[in-house]
């Protein structure tokens, strides 16, 4: 019974680590596609509000727990706001 407990526990944790990846990953491409159309148009406002939006929402998910240690481990870094 203990095996079976264990299994299931790491098969948990490993689920929710594959779901954090995964949420910094559609985060990080959030960050690039609002820095695509930064470079098409620097002088924009509202580019400029969309991608420093896209940097914080990312840079938060970086910091709670337990996204630091898979950003950690999977080699995500900080963006810089515009």
């Amino acid at each position: 019974m203990n095996v079976v407990v264990t299994i299931v526990f790491f098969a948990a944790v490993g689920l929710w680590g594959f779901a954090v990846y995964n949420r910094l990953l559609r985060l990080r491409e959030r960050v690039k596609e609002a820095w695509r159309l930064l470079e098409t148009d620097q002088t924009s406002e509202g580019a400029r509000t969309v991608y420093n939006r896209a940097v914080d929402a990312y840079n938060t998910a970086l910091d709670g727990f337990p996204a630091n240690l898979v950003a950690m481990a999977a080699g995500f870094k900080a963006a810089r706001r515009f």
